[in-house]
């Protein structure tokens, strides 16, 4: 089993969410990834961010955890991420945004729409199409 510890960043623009996709597969998640030994969440998902787009984000107020649960080369994956508001620095209207890593892609999805996009953890849908400003904290687990 695989237990990853990770901060993800709700970017909202102008009704739309930014989604990262592995290329080759359906579902979607907030973009983010891994925090390092000894460094900060929100310092985390800012690095991942600038690594994964070349662009700087502006990390706000931690609003949730999210929990997600998959399978992985047939072994049970379990993430626990830190989700935070953010925005690009810059950005005031979606735009294209060109990964630097060949694995990942940048999607701009209507906040109406993360369930066709196959938004994981599944119980963030629900949460993000809701007005976010409204959340002082919550937790959103695919977990029984």
């Amino acid at each position: 089993m695989g237990l990853h510890y990770s901060s993800r960043a709700l970017i909202e623009v102008q009704g739309k969410v930014l989604l990262v996709k592995r290329v080759g597969e359906v579902f979607t998640f907030l973009p983010g990834g891994h925090v390092d030994a000894g460094e900060a969440a929100a310092q985390a998902v800012a690095r991942e961010i600038r690594e994964e787009t070349g662009l700087t984000a502006e990390i706000g107020d931690l609003i949730g955890i999210a929990e997600n649960d998959w399978q992985e080369n047939g072994q049970h994956q379990t993430e626990i991420a830190l989700v935070f508001r953010a925005r690009i620095v810059g950005m005031d209207a979606p735009a294209a945004i060109v990964s630097k890593e060949p694995h990942l892609e940048f999607i701009w999805a209507d906040k109406l729409q993360l369930d066709a996009h196959q938004l994981h953890p599944v119980a963030l849908r629900d949460i993000i199409c809701n007005d976010t400003r409204q959340y002082q904290g919550f937790v959103a687990s695919d977990l029984a």
